[in-house]
């Protein structure tokens, strides 16, 4: 239980760090750079907690959910890996001291290498949100209560959701992903809450719908598998 509990502790501080490290241009640039690699020490620090994940990597059968969970998890530490890298080629304080010459190639993969690592942790959290629903289900509450609560929940949201894909076509986060700008800039009209807000509604909409293709995929299957059942007993 207690292991559980730091896993779910580091899983939230590594998800509130990330939105930060998305108002890149409203923080300090040193500030920054710290966070990143805090970031990255955590990162390290969860997988090595998964570590059972590595020991059956290679183990049993593979289904196409679990195709799908091991490539997200094998290209965020490919995005990961490229940050770091990226990181020291441009920065200017806590790694200044290795005057290494590569920023224009640094500022371009620490662009769309940030960019991808967002939006795949956002995946990466929506496939095991299931687990955080199985815990929420055993807290002891009036059926009448769970049941409105559960329905708010799922309405705001959703509604989150959607504002979050409006904020990524607004914000033209599509261009970082696919490099379709050198270039990134930043509103900085906005103020710090409300970028924030906006960064955490782009991350529930891919949490969203990786989590709610799961659950459907996963509800055909079932739906397979009682058919198949009815047609031998038919038979």
């Amino acid at each position: 239980m207690a292991k559980r509990i730091i896993k779910i502790c580091i899983d939230l501080i590594m998800f509130v760090l990330f939105l930060l490290l998305m108002e890149y241009h409203l923080l300090p640039k040193d500030v920054h750079e710290w966070l990143g690699i805090s970031l990255f020490v955590l990162f390290i620090a969860h997988n090595a907690l998964n570590y059972k994940w590595y020991n059956v990597l290679f183990k049993g059968k593979y289904t196409a959910m679990r195709i799908v969970q091991t490539v997200v998890n094998c290209l965020l530490w490919v995005a990961m890996i490229v940050c770091v890298i990226s990181s020291i080629l441009i920065s200017g304080t806590v790694f200044a001291w290795m005057n290494i010459n590569g920023a224009m190639t640094g500022r371009i993969l620490h662009l769309i290498a940030t960019a991808w690592a967002f939006v795949l942790m956002s995946i990466h959290l929506g496939l095991h949100w299931d687990s955080f629903v199985g815990m929420a289900k055993r807290i002891k509450i009036p059926q009448l209560v769970g049941m409105i609560l559960k329905w708010t929940l799922r309405v705001v949201v959703l509604g989150l959701a959607v504002y979050g894909i409006v904020v990524f076509v607004q914000r033209g986060f599509y261009e970082e992903l696919f490099l379709l700008t050198e270039f990134k800039f930043f509103d900085y009209d906005t103020s710090r809450f409300a970028y924030l807000l906006q960064t955490l509604c782009m991350a529930i909409s891919f949490a969203c719908i990786a989590y709610y293709v799961k659950k459907s995929s996963l509800l055909i299957k079932k739906s397979h598998k009682a058919k198949e059942i009815n047609n031998e007993e038919f038979f």
